[in-house]
């Protein structure tokens, strides 16, 4: 082999070798994929053992998957609109995570209820909400999670459980 094609062999090798290095970075990490986000109603569909989450808005119903204990939180939500952010795939939607935004049309507050200075604060993911006349039984539900609606200055509120306490 003459030392030119040698010379070119080895050009040709750091090309397709620094073209394939390039392009592995190129691509994105799956971490630095932006998750999707739908908007919608929760119900739960089929009975017994064959009961799925699905997410209805307008005319279309999506099947969601979460992990166990987001599964069990949006099971308790049905009827009830919520935000969910994860990846969607071509038969359901992975939920990464979720917060309430509605109850029969009226906005609501997602967050975990703490005990401060004697009085109820609501942990939200936006900051910390002080309770100006919550309803008696919030007391007993210190770490729950919970949605509120109403006035959370004076009241009076409407909430539910979305995560139960820890005993």
């Amino acid at each position: 082999m003459t030392p030119r094609v040698c010379g070119l062999g080895v050009i040709v090798g750091l090309f397709v070798t620094t073209a394939m290095t390039c392009q592995r970075h190129a691509l994105p990490a799956t971490a630095d994929v932006a998750p999707d986000s739908l908007t919608g109603i929760i119900s739960i569909a089929g009975t017994g053992f064959e009961q799925q989450l699905v997410l209805r808005s307008g005319n279309n119903a999506t099947v969601l998957s979460a992990a166990g204990p987001d599964s069990a939180a949006l099971s308790r939500l049905g009827g009830i609109e919520v935000l969910v952010v994860g990846n969607r795939s071509t038969r359901v939607f992975q939920v990464k995570r979720f917060a309430v935004l509605s109850v029969a049309g009226s906005p609501v507050v997602d967050g975990v209820l703490n005990n401060e200075g004697g009085g109820l604060v609501l942990e939200t993911s936006s900051g910390r909400m002080r309770l100006g006349n919550p309803p008696a039984a919030l007391r007993g539900m210190i770490g729950a999670r919970v949605w509120i609606g109403g006035p959370l200055d004076r009241g009076p509120n409407t909430y539910g459980v979305i995560v139960p306490a820890r005993s």
